[in-house]
C-alpha cells in the first residue's frame, strides 16, 4: 500500500544524503530541501539546502527536475530548466556545516527548442560519475531527428565524471562507448541513444542492471533495460526510427535494443514514470519483489513491478497501490521505497 509521509510544493526527487540517515528532496519551482525522517515515518523539512527559484522556470515540462549527490556527500548536483529555456546541469558545493550549498560550478548546457520532453532525470553511479538524460528535444515525432543523431546531447543518456578537467568541468569516462571517437562529431558524453524521453531510470546496486522508462508518442510506452555488463555498449534503443516494437519513422535500426516491456498509451494510461530497482526494505521481504523494477504511469498512478517470469523475460505486477500523478520513484539506503507526486505529496511503499 501507498502511505503518505509528507507534503511538499511539487515534489521531483528524492535521494538519500550519505553519511547521513537523512534525504534530500527537490521541489520543482527550485528549492532542495534537507528531510528527516521522524519516528512515526513522516518526512520532516528543514530549512532549504539550495533555492534557485530565480533561475527556473516551471512552464511547459520545466524545472528542476533531477538531484544526485556525490558519494562523500560534499557536492550536489541539480539539473533543471532555466529562464531561458536551457536545460543546465549544475554542481554546487556542500558547506562544511551541511546547512547550505552555493559555489556554483556549471557542467553543462544543452539549448531545448521546444517546451516538452527535457528529460532532466541525473544519478551518481558507484564509481561518482554522473548519469544524465536528457530527451529529443520535444514537439511531436522527433522534428529535428534528435534521437538518432549522436552529435547532439538531446535523445540521450550521458555519462561524465564531474572532475574537472584542464578548461573542462568536467572529465569523460575512458570507458564510454564514444570516448575514442566513431562517426564524426559524435559526442564522447553520450552512454545510450534513440530515447524519446527518459523519465527516471535506476541503476541496480546489486547487479549494475540500467533501467530505462521512456515516454512514448501515443502508441506504446516501454521500459528498457541494460544489462550491467551491457551498460557500456553504446545501445540504441531506436526512436525515432521505432516506438516501442512498434515501426514508427522507419527503417528499423539494425541492433536496437528492444524493450523489455511495453503497454499501449490507451484508456487511463498515458506516460510512463519509472522508477527503482526493490533491494532491501519491506518490499523485498515479499515473494519475487527483490530485484525487482518499479514503475507506474502518470495518468492512471497504479504502482506496478517488473519480475522475472523464468524464462529470460519480465511480468507485470500490479501491486495493488496508486498514487495520483506519480512524477519520481526514491529508494533509501535501508530499501525504503517513496513515490513522488506531482499533486504534492510523497508516499512510502509497504506491503499490505
Amino acid at each position: 500500500m501507498a502511505t503518505e509521509v509528507g507534503r511538499f510544493d511539487t515534489p521531483m526527487a528524492l535521494v538519500p544524503r550519505p553519511g547521513t540517515e537523512g534525504l534530500l528532496l527537490a521541489e520543482r519551482a527550485g528549492r532542495v530541501l534537507p528531510i528527516t525522517v521522524a519516528g512515526d515515518g513522516s518526512l520532516v523539512a528543514g530549512e532549504p539546502l539550495l533555492d534557485i527559484y530565480a533561475q527556473v522556470t516551471t512552464s511547459g515540462e520545466g524545472g528542476l527536475l533531477g538531484l544526485a549527490v556525490s558519494p562523500t556527500g560534499d557536492e550536489l548536483y541539480v539539473s533543471f530548466t532555466d529562464t531561458g529555456w536551457r536545460s543546465r546541469i549544475v554542481a554546487y558545493r556542500v558547506a562544511a556545516d551541511g546547512l547550505s550549498a552555493d559555489q556554483p560550478r556549471l557542467l553543462l548546457t544543452v539549448d531545448q527548442p521546444y517546451r516538452n520532453h527535457n528529460g532532466g532525470h541525473v544519478l551518481v553511479d558507484p564509481a561518482g560519475r554522473l548519469l544524465i538524460g536528457f530527451g529529443d528535444g520535444g514537439s511531436g515525432g522527433d522534428p529535428h531527428g534528435h534521437g538518432r543523431d549522436r552529435t547532439t546531447l538531446l535523445g540521450a543518456l550521458l555519462r561524465i565524471d564531474p572532475t574537472p578537467d584542464g578548461d573542462s568541468a568536467y572529465t569523460l569516462p575512458a570507458d564510454n562507448p564514444f570516448a575514442d571517437g566513431g562517426e564524426a562529431g559524435t559526442r564522447p558524453e553520450i552512454l545510450a541513444f534513440g530515447l524519446r524521453n527518459p523519465w527516471r531510470f535506476d541503476l541496480d546496486p546489486v547487479s549494475g542492471d540500467l533501467w530505462i522508462a521512456d515516454v512514448g508518442q501515443d502508441r506504446v510506452e516501454e521500459i528498457d533495460l541494460l544489462p550491467g555488463d551491457e551498460v557500456d555498449s553504446g545501445a540504441d534503443f531506436g526512436w525515432a526510427a521505432m516506438e516501442g516494437s512498434v515501426g514508427f519513422d522507419g527503417p528499423e535500426p539494425d541492433g536496437h535494443v528492444p524493450p523489455v516491456h511495453e503497454y499501449p498509451n490507451e484508456g487511463a494510461r498515458c506516460s510512463v514514470t519509472g522508477g527503482v530497482v526493490v533491494r532491501g526494505g519491506s518490499l523485498g521481504l515479499l515473494p519475487g519483489l527483490e530485484g525487482a523494477f518499479l514503475f507506474s504511469d502518470l495518468c492512471d498512478g497504479r504502482i506496478r513491478a517488473l519480475v522475472p517470469d523464468g524464462a529470460a523475460s519480465w511480468d507485470a505486477r500490479d501491486l495493488g497501490a496508486a498514487v495520483d500523478l506519480p512524477v519520481s520513484f526514491a529508494r533509501a539506503d535501508d530499501g525504503t521505497v517513496y513515490v513522488l507526486s506531482l499533486a504534492g505529496g510523497v508516499y512510502r511503499l509497504d506491503p499490505g
